[in-house]
């Protein structure tokens, strides 16, 4: 009987491969240590890697909604789209004004308000496909 040059590694997950290899019957040990091993594998990449980490600022678990930003017309500042025809409302008030838009020009508060007052007025300045 011709016995291989390396044994069989019985009860490691190298073990396993060699009964792979050599067409052997798994043994229980050696299928027991792959599937550790698989079931270790799969639980550290399911963590975060270190530039992961670093990215969020060391934050793990379930990411939390960020909380809702009033903007555009649910704006509690006073004067917040408002007509641009009226004087500026408050300090830092910017007016949103395009080119051919439907939208008259507004004053908005710098930020959130100021980009929905720009998307506001960018879409209502494209063409009536009405007729």
């Amino acid at each position: 009987m011709n016995a291989p040059a390396d044994p069989i590694e019985h009860g490691t997950p190298r073990g396993f491969y060699q009964h792979r290899k050599r067409n052997d019957p798994l043994c229980q040990p050696c299928r027991t240590a792959y599937n550790a091993d698989r079931r270790e594998k799969r639980q550290r990449a399911q963590g975060a890697t270190p530039s992961q980490q670093v990215w969020n600022k060391g934050r793990v678990g379930e990411p939390v909604e960020a909380e809702r930003m009033p903007t555009g017309r649910t704006c509690p500042v006073a004067g917040c789209g408002s007509l641009a025809t009226e004087p500026r409302p408050a300090a830092r008030m910017v007016r949103v004004v395009w080119p051919d838009s439907r939208e008259p020009g507004r004053w908005y508060c710098p930020g959130p308000c100021r980009a929905y007052g720009l998307a506001l007025a960018e879409v209502r300045a494209i063409g009536d496909s009405r007729g």
